[in-house]
């Protein structure tokens, strides 16, 4: 059996099985979240997450450049930190590169990555580089904290629980559609990054590039959901909603029922879908990249979340309700049936 066979999330339980859980005292959670929690005070606990790029396969060269490969890298990175309800306080980067490439290629990954820094108050404070024979490989670690009580995890929706997601869903993979498109024109690729750039109404559908290239990490709505004891379950959508609610539910033991009607779709995607004579609730539902936050209330605090929403401008969506483990992963169908939720996002290693 190879690794297409197998798949990205059989084998990460795989390497799971062989390492027993740790019966370090100081360990909360290890492998199977966003990040590791390790207790460091009794009132504070470390979070640690790592996220590797590869030329070729996380990025391509001829589509973005080195400086929003660079802001990526640690954007994805502070956005499991996030999905945890914690802060940011470090990261390192280890980088591979050609010895044939510029300085100033490497001079424009770290410049990439000063801005979000910078605006996160998160310090570099290490890391490690080397050669690559041809491509480019970047990986992140990044060091946050949390208060234990406020800690949210993966393995925490319960039956009942409502569904909720922050921003808009699917403009990413859209983004990412339209630059692919754009590729064989090295001038139209030329323009793209540009209008981009200077956030120009020239380019059409310049918005879904942006969110593909310049995703935000949802750090003060994850800190909002945890400080306020709101989210009872949380993660990251990196893969997908159609993928990332699986693992949510896989993780807390119980199923899930969206509605696609309530999915928020941006007017750039739902305009670009009209475009492409799709339904905008395909990239919705597989579009990976999307960095924003997939999470559970329990019905009890819905009123406070809307307070929540109102005193702090916060955009979150209600697209469905956890329900019993053997009813599995559905969505609604527009005659009002169920039907299970046999989409897939992004995943390594999965045949074509």
């Amino acid at each position: 059996m190879d690794l297409r066979q197998l798949g990205e999330w059989k084998l990460i339980r795989r390497i799971k099985t062989s390492f027993p859980a740790s019966r370090h005292g100081d360990l909360v959670l290890g492998l199977g979240d966003d990040a590791a929690v390790i207790r460091t005070r009794s009132d504070k606990s470390l979070l640690l997450t790592t996220d590797l790029l590869v030329e070729g396969v996380d990025f391509d060269l001829s589509l973005c450049s080195y400086k929003q490969i660079g802001y990526k890298a640690l954007a994805v990175n502070l956005s499991d930190i996030a999905a945890m309800g914690g802060r940011p306080r470090y990261f390192l980067v280890s980088l591979a590169i050609p010895s044939r490439a510029s300085v100033s290629f490497v001079d424009q990954l770290y410049q990439g990555m000063q801005g979000l820094a910078k605006q996160f108050k998160v310090a570099l404070i290490g890391g490690d580089t080397s050669s690559s024979p041809r491509d480019l490989f970047l990986n992140l670690v990044v060091a946050g904290e949390i208060e234990p009580s406020k800690l949210v995890r993966r393995a925490g929706a319960r039956i009942g629980d409502r569904i909720f997601v922050t921003g808009t869903l699917g403009d990413s993979r859209a983004g990412l559609e339209i630059l692919k498109s754009q590729g064989a024109s090295s001038k139209m690729q030329t323009n793209s990054k540009r209008a981009v750039k200077r956030g120009a109404r020239s380019l059409p559908f310049a918005a879904l590039i942006h969110r593909h290239l310049y995703p935000m990490p949802r750090l003060r709505e994850g800190r909002l959901l945890a400080t306020e004891g709101l989210a009872s379950a949380m993660l990251d959508l990196s893969d997908g909603l159609a993928s990332d609610l699986r693992r949510l539910c896989e993780a807390s033991r119980v199923g899930a029922l969206i509605d696609p009607a309530f999915l928020p779709i941006s007017p750039s995607l739902t305009r670009y879908a009209g475009f492409k004579e799709r339904k905008s609730s395909d990239y919705a539902l597989k579009g990976g990249e999307d960095f924003e936050l997939l999470f559970t209330v329990p019905p009890s605090r819905i009123a406070r979340l809307i307070q929540l929403q109102q005193r702090e401008h916060l955009k979150v969506t209600q697209i469905g309700v956890i329900r019993p483990r053997r009813e599995g992963v559905s969505m609604l169908a527009r005659n009002g049936e169920k039907k299970k939720l046999n989409l897939v996002g992004y995943e390594h290693f999965r045949r074509k």
